[in-house]
């Protein structure tokens, strides 16, 4: 799948939020890295969740290949834990909603996002 600015600028947000470390094995990374990953426990592909905090986790290589294909369980486990049961199911709900590409990829969303990772990169 492409990375566009808009993926760009979210997986900092999601890294900074998450002090560019892994929150499955507590490995920190200095930044800019390629090594810690912006994971989306429901896809990418899904328009609704993609660029919803709550649905990421900064997850390094590794850990982000486990949760994702050997050991789902094991990550829905972890939201249910860092969401709470209502939240992990709000979570669901909004991912099953359609949501169109072009609610997300303008250049006021785009601007959104840099003010939040801002506010991230100011409050570290």
């Amino acid at each position: 799948m492409k990375i566009n600015k808009w993926d760009s600028v979210f997986s900092k947000i999601i890294r900074t939020r998450d002090k560019w470390s892994c929150v499955k094995c507590g490995e920190s990374y200095i930044p800019p890295t390629k090594a810690l990953h912006n994971s989306h426990y429901f896809g990418r592909g899904k328009w609704s969740t993609r660029f919803d905090e709550e649905n990421c986790d900064a997850l390094c290589y590794g850990c982000h290949r486990y949760w994702g294909s050997t050991d789902r369980e094991a990550y829905r486990a972890f939201k249910i834990k860092q969401l709470g049961d209502n939240g992990f199911n709000a979570l669901q709900v909004r991912n099953s909603q359609i949501v169109k590409r072009r609610d997300y990829l303008n250049e006021l969303v785009y601007q959104a996002f840099k003010i939040r990772l801002k506010e991230l990169e100011n409050n570290t």
